[in-house]
């Protein structure tokens, strides 16, 4: 007698008892500030918390799940706003509310193939598929009923569908232009009446902007008590701020780093101090607040910034904080700066997000233009540099053939290598062949395979190293990404290669 299939994927927790959340009535949240809720009641049909001013939400009657999964969402997502940033638990309730609209939602314990089924919608966004895959995992750990190791495994194996993994970190970047910059410029030294506090607030906000380029959710964490300034013997002032970073996983609060300010803006930040302790008393923490005297929200400071952009001429869509955080990145990427100093200037844990802004440098883009094979001339540097001729398959023997595993997966057919055939290469096959005169790549070789390999393999580096929370000083993805160039530029050598040949036989 066979087992059926659902006997197949049955797991011991299904003769455990059903999960019944039991608190904690109260838990601890993250949070920036020390004028926000540090807790969340999970005794109330909405659960409600605030990250920038911004109220997020988790109406369970809205949810329409079944009562037993009810109870696992909720006991997920108390150990979800304990452990993560709270933005990081809204996406995980954006998973949810994903996951009410199929059918998984009406039942519980999971069929084993509708769940498998259902991950075709999950693939459609990366964010739901992290926090279903999250969750899931939440219950094995916990050895929940309905919950096996199995099923597990074949999400964690489900990949988004994005086209490129790649491409959410070396990502087409914009800045100003020189006029748009003249403008902005002219926008921020231009008098502002002293009758008008928040008028002189958002010049100071389009001001820091463009000297720091802080994220919205800096700007909106910023305290009084974060300014600071040293007056020298000679009685010159020296400006310090210090801005509120990222945090990093198990970190309860952001850390601050010092950055020097302009005097001008350090001037302008001291009346300003001045005026809203005036105003709202000197027990006024906040750097930045609305008419009455609270703490100003990413919204407000999103829209406030916008229009100080609008009225120097400056009106591109869906950009406001981050559009000065790329004409700044793009600056100094453009005057040589290394990625490990724009990424420490811009606040981030990583040199991967700050190669977005030297990737789309004017200059560097050029230099990539050239890498792919469309200058002669460089088509020549990259012959002698990178590997050796192009070669066709069937005019190499076996014992040249270069084979190697990338991301687990074997791959073959790419290339020849010139080193005697018993000598032993003291390199990483496939890794370093790409930037090794002794291989020989295959006109019609797999080079595409390689790439994509690459950049999943280089994409497991990222979220690995994202979840210790650091990337900084990463070898083996830096490596990654030269190698993908390198294998880019073979990849455009061969297609030229192949359309010569063509040619000459015509």
């Amino acid at each position: 007698m066979t087992k059926s299939s659902d006997q197949e994927h049955a797991s011991p927790s299904s003769s455990l008892p059903a999960y019944v959340f039991e608190g904690p009535a109260q838990v601890a949240i993250r949070t920036r500030t020390n004028d926000q809720p540090r807790y969340v009641d999970t005794r109330l049909n909405v659960w409600t918390w605030y990250d920038g001013g911004v109220a997020l939400k988790i109406d369970w009657a809205e949810l329409g799940l079944t009562p037993e999964f009810n109870e696992i969402a909720k006991g997920f997502m108390a150990y979800a706003l304990e452990k993560y940033a709270p933005q990081t638990a809204f996406m995980f309730v954006r998973s949810l509310v994903y996951l009410s609209s199929t059918n998984l939602a009406r039942r519980f314990p999971w069929d084993h193939h509708d769940l498998i089924a259902q991950l075709e919608g999950f693939k459609r966004s990366r964010h739901n598929l992290i926090g279903f895959r999250r969750l899931y995992r939440w219950g094995v750990d916990r050895g929940i009923k309905g919950f096996d190791l199995n099923t597990y495994l074949t999400i964690k194996d489900t990949k988004s569908a994005r086209v490129d993994p790649y491409a959410r970190i070396f990502l087409s970047q914009s800045g100003l232009d020189l006029d748009e910059e003249v403008r902005l410029l002219k926008r921020i030294e231009r008098e502002v009446s002293s009758n008008s506090w928040e008028e002189a607030q958002f010049n100071i906000v389009l001001h820091l902007g463009f000297e720091l380029a802080p994220r919205s959710i800096q700007f909106h964490s910023l305290d009084i008590a974060d300014f600071e300034f040293i007056e020298s013997a000679d009685h010159e002032r020296y400006y310090t701020l210090w801005l509120p970073m990222a945090k990093k996983v198990g970190q309860r609060r952001p850390e601050r780093r010092p950055r020097k300010v302009t005097s001008r803006l350090g001037e302008k930040i001291s009346r300003h101090i001045s005026e809203i302790q005036r105003q709202f008393g000197s027990d006024c923490g906040p750097l930045f607040v609305n008419p009455k005297g609270r703490r100003l929200s990413v919204t407000e400071i999103g829209m406030g910034l916008k229009q100080e952009l609008r009225e120097a001429g400056i009106d591109k869509p869906n950009q406001v904080t981050m559009l000065l955080r790329h004409h700044l990145g793009q600056g100094l990427a453009d005057q040589g700066t290394p990625a490990t100093m724009i990424a420490e200037l811009l606040g981030h844990n990583s040199t991967v997000a700050a190669r977005a802004y030297v990737t789309a440098t004017p200059n560097i883009a050029r230099i990539k233009e050239k890498a792919l094979g469309k200058s002669p001339s460089y088509q020549r540097i990259m012959r002698s540099l990178l590997t050796g001729e192009i070669v066709q398959r069937r005019n190499t023997v076996a014992e040249r053939a270069v084979r190697g595993v990338i991301d687990t997966q074997y791959i073959g057919d790419i290339g020849a290598c010139a080193l005697p055939v018993h000598t032993h290469c003291p390199y990483n096959p496939v890794y370093a062949c790409y930037t090794c005169k002794k291989f020989h790549p295959f006109a019609d070789g797999r080079h595409e395979q390689v790439k994509e390999a690459l950049q999943r393999e280089a994409q497991r580096f990222i979220d690995k190293a994202e979840q210790a929370g650091d990337l900084i000083h990463n070898r083996p993805l830096a490596q990654h990404q030269t190698t993908i160039l390198a294998v880019s530029a073979t990849i455009e050598r061969c297609r030229q290669h192949t359309e010569d040949v063509a040619d000459d036989a015509v």
